[in-house]
């Protein structure tokens, strides 16, 4: 067991614990017993000064979504207003915000599918990129964008934004993402650029999945995106203007499901005007939110 202690310079320092503690197996055992943890997989407990669960985590999760969540915590509410009359706050760090404004593009707008990988020649990652073939549809219709990230050294990193229209149609819009910006957006999910993975992110901007290895079937992303509930929001509103994929893009797969029977494909003119004009309506109207 590890212990890392964070304080202000005038806290009291914390108790420490004897080394045989940090190394006792039943102690370890109860820990995990007390906040129901997993022992096969990874799990994360937040918990409140009292040391009652507030949230657990079954994916790794980005530290500033943990820090927003936490300063909703009444005690933490007392402390930030002691902090303030104290003139207590932390360093601004001289870092770009060009990561903080890339990623605000897409909240509450998109999710984010990001694949990495040491190399573009890399095994794993030419088997995602044929998994993902004929899918602009899928992921259009799901609000889902690709990143790509590739690349070790920083003169070799380099990323590609790949942008799907959300009314399925088959076209792609591509950005560029500089080498800084790859290497800023694998430190703040915590990837590797040593190793294939990929993940799903969430409109709201949280970690939905971690994939070691690649998905040969994208139907079980799918799955777990058709799952959320506002994809669910998502689904209503686009099977009432009729918008579904073709029966034949992926294998059966898809919006017919669902119970949608006129595709877009059978007439894509007026699906897409409506589209635009309903979809979007109601969309501001809350859905999207």
């Amino acid at each position: 067991m590890k212990i890392d202690h964070y304080q202000l310079e005038n806290d009291k320092p914390m108790k420490g614990l004897r080394q045989e503690d940090l190394v006792n197996q039943d102690l370890i055992t109860e820990l995990r017993k007390e906040f129901s943890m997993t022992y096969d997989d990874f799990y994360m407990v937040l918990t409140d000064g009292d040391m009652r669960v507030k949230q657990t985590y079954e994916v790794p999760i980005a530290m500033k979504a943990v820090f927003d969540y936490i300063d909703t915590f009444s005690s933490r509410i007392r402390e930030m207003e002691q902090q303030k009359r104290d003139g207590v706050e932390c360093k601004k760090e001289d870092k770009p915000r060009s990561l903080e404004n890339f990623l605000s593009r897409f909240r509450w707008r998109r999710r984010l599918f990001i694949i990495s990988a040491p190399n573009d020649e890399d095994w794993a990652y030419q088997q995602q990129l044929y998994a993902l073939n004929s899918q602009a549809c899928n992921l259009g219709l799901r609000h889902i964008a690709i990143l790509k990230l590739v690349g070790t050294d920083l003169a070799d990193i380099g990323g590609v934004l790949e942008l799907y229209p959300i009314n399925g149609s088959a076209t792609v819009d591509r950005e560029g993402m500089s080498g800084a910006l790859v290497k800023d957006m694998r430190n703040y999910f915590q990837v590797s650029p040593e190793y294939f993975s990929m993940l799903l992110v969430g409109k709201d901007g949280n970690v939905k999945s971690w994939y070691p290895s690649p998905m040969y079937s994208m139907a079980i992303i799918y799955d777990l995106v058709d799952s959320m509930q506002l994809r669910r929001q998502e689904m209503a509103i686009q099977q009432s203007l009729g918008m579904r994929c073709p029966e034949d893009e992926y294998g059966g797969y898809g919006y017919h499901q669902h119970g949608y029977q006129d595709g877009y494909h059978q007439g894509y003119g007026y699906h897409q005007h409506g589209y635009e004009h309903g979809y979007q309506d109601a969309y501001h109207q809350g859905y999207g939110s």
